[in-house]
C-alpha cells in the first residue's frame, strides 16, 4: 500500500525496538500482532506527525496560495462519479495542493476518521455517520434506471440494488409489494451502485441507484424507467470529527464541490 518492501519495514521496526528497548510487535502462527508498547508508540507517533503536519498547514495558511497535503477518504462510487470529474479542475486551480485520498467502504471511512488519519470524508450521508459533523455539499434522488430501447416489462424480472440494507431499498420493496397485480421485487444485490448501473447499461435488468452516477456523461446509455416511484432523496456531505477544525486547504477543496 505504501510502496515499501517488507524487509525495509522489518528493519525500521527493528531500529525502533532498539531505540526504545522494547518489543513492539510479535509473531504468532504467521500473524503479526502489536504489543502494548507498540500501541503506545503508534498513538504518540500519530499525534506527533499530526502536529507536524498542522504546523506546516498553519505556516502555509499565512501565504496567499493554498498549499500543503490534503488527506481524505470517500466511497468508490463517489470517487469515480463525483470526485474524478472535478479532480483535474481542482489540480489546475490549486496547483500547490497535494491530494491524497483513499476509496473504500463505510467501515474504512469511519476508522480513518476516528484515527485522525484523514481530515474529512465525502459520503452519501446516512445513519452510519451521525456521530460526525457534516457539511452539506449537494442533494439528489434515487431512480430506477434501464438501458435505452430496452423493453418496459424488463422490470417484471426484478430490480438490482446495491444491498438490501442500503438506502431506501426496503422502502422500495414495500412500495412494490403494495402495487396491485405487480410482480416487481428486489432481484439481486450487486455489492455496489457502480455494478448495478453497469448491469442496467448492458440491458441485463433494471437498477436502483442515485442519479449522481449518470451525471458528467457517465452511463450515457441509461434512462429513467417510466414506472413512477416515491421520491427518495439523498445528500452528499463532507463529514469530519466534531473536534476537528478543517484546514484552509480542506475548506477550499470542499467549496469547489459546493459551488459546483
Amino acid at each position: 500500500m505504501n510502496y515499501v518492501t517488507q524487509s525495509a519495514i522489518s528493519q525500521a521496526i527493528g531500529k525502533l525496538e532498539k531505540l526504545f528497548s522494547a518489543s513492539l510487535v510479535y509473531h504468532n502462527r504467521q500473524k503479526l500482532y502489536v504489543t502494548s508498547e507498540g500501541e503506545i508508540l503508534y498513538e504518540r507517533a500519530k499525534e506527533i506527525f499530526y502536529s507536524v503536519q498542522k504546523t506546516f498547514d498553519n505556516v502555509n495558511e499565512t501565504k496567499e496560495e493554498i498549499s500543503g497535503t490534503l488527506k481524505f477518504v470517500t466511497t468508490k462510487s463517489l470517487g469515480m462519479s463525483f470526485i474524478a470529474p472535478m479532480y483535474k479542475q481542482i489540480q489546475e486551480e490549486l496547483p500547490s495542493l497535494e491530494l491524497k485520498f483513499r476509496m473504500g467502504g463505510k467501515n474504512l471511512i469511519r476508522t480513518r476518521l476516528k484515527r485522525g488519519e484523514v481530515e474529512f470524508a465525502i459520503v452519501v450521508y446516512d445513519d452510519n455517520f451521525t456521530e460526525f459533523k457534516k457539511i452539506p455539499i449537494t442533494t439528489g434522488q434515487f431512480y430506477l434506471y434501464q438501458a435505452k430501447n430496452s423493453p418496459k416489462n424488463l422490470i417484471d424480472q426484478g430490480v438490482f440494488v446495491d444491498e438490501y440494507e442500503g438506502p431506501f431499498v426496503k422502502d422500495l420493496q414495500k412500495y412494490f409489494d403494495d402495487l396491485e397485480g405487480e410482480l416487481t421485487q428486489i432481484k439481486a444485490e450487486t455489492g455496489g451502485w457502480e455494478l448495478a448501473a453497469r448491469f442496467a447499461e448492458l440491458g441485463i435488468g433494471v437498477s436502483f441507484f442515485p442519479d449522481y452516477l449518470v451525471k458528467n456523461n457517465r452511463h450515457s446509455n441509461l434512462q429513467v424507467h417510466p414506472l413512477k416511484i416515491p421520491t427518495y432523496e439523498y445528500e452528499i456531505c463532507a463529514i469530519q470529527n466534531k473536534t476537528t477544525v478543517l484546514s484552509r486547504a480542506a475548506n477550499a477543496f470542499i467549496e469547489k464541490f459546493t459551488m459546483e
